[in-house]
């Protein structure tokens, strides 16, 4: 693997020089996580950012019945300059957890190290911030959808809008994401289904 290249290929990447390009590739850790390896644990110390090249992760954490609630399924057609949830808040308590879905390949930068060079290169500063951005967006997007649209309005966009992840992503991780219950969700594929096929006719 030619980690250059790599980074090159990466759709947020693509505003950077061939230098920034070279930097980021000096600081980063190539990781390739297996299906259900976890990233970070509650509990663990977790001080990097990361961006994911390949494959599918979760972002999850229990609540106090021990369910799992999961806030973010990012896919390598979304990457962006991800953390922990906690780091985004100054959080000191880990309660979240990230791990692949399916087989994973992310790259590792030491927070410090990330954001000082980020100082003194504006593409790297750019897309860090674009990062952040990006995330508030798809966290407001999601706050909205919860107060104001249908559980079937909101698997109809998931579809559309997420069809890698509703291709790779187990059926009961999609259901909590969008909050509903699995069965529902195997309804709601059937009605879907149903008025393809009579389009079709």
């Amino acid at each position: 693997m030619d980690p250059f290249k790599t980074f090159r290929n990466i759709v947020f990447f693509q505003e950077l020089s061939d230098e920034e390009i070279n930097i980021l590739v000096s600081i980063s850790t190539p990781k390739l996580l297996r299906k259900k390896e976890k990233l970070v644990a509650p509990g663990q110390s977790f001080n990097h950012l990361f961006i994911l090249s390949n494959g599918l992760l979760r972002c999850f954490f229990d609540d106090e019945n021990g369910i799992e609630t999961n806030l973010f399924l990012p896919s390598e057609k979304e990457a962006v300059i991800m953390e922990s949830p906690e780091s985004y808040s100054g959080e000191i308590e880990r309660k979240y957890t990230i791990e692949a879905v399916i087989e994973s390949q992310i790259f590792l930068f030491n927070k410090s190290e990330f954001e000082e060079m980020a100082f003194q290169h504006r593409g790297i500063y750019n897309i860090y911030l674009k990062s952040l951005k990006q995330i508030i967006s798809i966290l407001k997007f999601r706050t909205e959808q919860f107060c104001s649209t249908s559980p079937h309005s909101r698997y109809e966009e998931f579809l559309e809008s997420r069809p890698f992840t509703s291709q790779n992503a187990n059926r009961k991780y999609i259901a909590n994401f969008l909050g509903i219950t699995p069965n529902s969700l195997s309804r709601m594929t059937a009605r879907i289904h149903r008025k393809r096929n009579e389009r079709k006719k």
